[in-house]
C-alpha cells in the first residue's frame, strides 16, 4: 500500500469516526440518547452508588466486606480511595460490557439493509467504513465513561467537600481500564453487525453465540479438562483479575483484551470484504 493510499485510508476512517461522534452530540437523536443516559446514570448514582458509599463509610461494614471479598480473592477491592469509586468499579465492570453489546450493535448492519453501505463504498473503502465505525463507537463509549466517572467524583465531592490526588488518579486508572475492557465487546459487535442485517439480530447473535460457545467449552471440559483453558480467552475473561487488583497494577491485564480486539477486528474485516452489499 502506497503512502497516498495509507493517508487516504486514515483520512476517510477519521471522517467516519467523527461522523459517529457527531451523531451523538450534533443530532436530535443523539441528544435524546444523551438525555436517556443522564437519567439512567442519575438513578445509578442516586441509589446503588450513593447507598453503597454510605454503607461503606461504616467501619463494621468495611470489615465485613473485606472478609467476604477476601474469601473470593478480591483482597484489593476495598483499597480504592473512595467508597463511591468502589461501587462505581463494581457496577461498571458488570454493566458496561452488556451496555456496549446493545449500544454498538448497529455499526454496519442497518446501512447494508438500506443500501447506504453500497453508496458509501463509492467514495471510500470498506476498511475505512468498518474501522471508522468501530473507532467511533468506542470513542463514544469512552466519552460516556469520562462523563460518568466525573459525575461519581462530583458525588464524592458533595459528600466530603474535597478530593485527594489519589482519588483523581484512581478515576483515571478506572477510565483507562474500562475503555480497554469495552474494546473487545465493541469489536465483537462489529463482527456481528457484518454478519446480519439488523441490530436486534446482532445482539441476539452475540449473546446466544457467546452462550453456546461457553456452553460447548464447559461441556467439553467434562471429557477433556484441558479445553477449559479456552475460557480464559473469551471477551471479559480478565474481569475477575481486574476486580482482584488495585491501582496501576490493573493495567497489566491489557494484553488479553487488546489481542481479542485485534483478532475480532481482523475477522470482521475479512467477513465484510466477502459480503455482498
Amino acid at each position: 500500500m502506497s503512502t497516498t493510499s495509507i493517508s487516504r485510508f486514515c483520512r476517510n476512517t477519521w471522517l467516519i469516526t467523527r461522523f459517529e461522534l457527531f451523531r451523538l452530540f450534533g443530532s436530535p437523536r443523539g441528544w435524546f440518547a444523551l438525555a436517556a443516559f443522564a437519567v439512567i446514570w442519575f438513578l445509578i448514582l442516586r441509589y446503588p452508588i450513593f447507598e453503597a458509599s454510605s454503607a461503606l463509610q461504616q467501619a463494621d461494614t468495611q470489615a465485613m466486606l473485606r472478609s467476604v471479598f477476601g474469601m473470593v480473592g478480591l483482597y484489593q477491592l476495598m483499597a480504592w480511595p473512595l467508597p463511591e469509586l468502589i461501587a462505581y468499579w463494581l457496577i461498571c465492570l458488570v454493566l458496561l460490557p452488556l451496555a456496549a453489546i446493545v449500544t454498538s450493535a448497529d455499526q454496519t448492519c442497518s446501512d447494508r439493509a438500506r443500501g447506504t453501505l453500497r453508496f458509501l463504498t463509492l467514495r471510500t473503502s470498506r476498511d475505512s467504513i468498518f474501522f471508522g465505525r468501530f473507532l467511533g463507537q468506542w470513542l463514544v463509549q469512552g466519552l460516556l465513561i469520562v462523563i460518568s466517572i466525573l459525575a461519581t467524583l462530583g458525588l464524592a465531592l458533595w459528600r466530603q467537600h474535597s478530593l485527594s490526588f489519589a482519588a483523581f488518579e484512581a478515576a483515571l486508572i478506572m477510565a483507562l481500564n474500562l475503555m480497554i475492557v469495552l474494546a473487545p465487546f465493541t469489536a465483537l459487535m462489529a463482527v456481528c453487525s457484518v454478519l446480519v442485517r439488523s441490530s436486534k439480530f446482532a445482539i441476539c447473535l452475540a449473546i446466544v453465540g457467546g452462550g453456546v460457545v461457553i456452553g460447548l467449552i464447559s461441556w467439553a471440559g467434562w471429557y477433556f479438562p484441558d479445553t477449559l483453558r479456552l475460557l480464559q480467552y473469551v471477551p471479559g475473561a480478565q474481569l475477575p483479575a481486574l476486580l482482584a487488583g488495585q491501582g496501576w497494577s490493573t493495567l497489566k491485564e491489557v494484553t488479553l483484551p487488546l489481542a481479542q480486539t485485534l483478532v475480532l477486528l481482523g475477522l470482521g474485516r475479512m467477513a465484510l470484504q466477502g459480503k455482498s452489499l
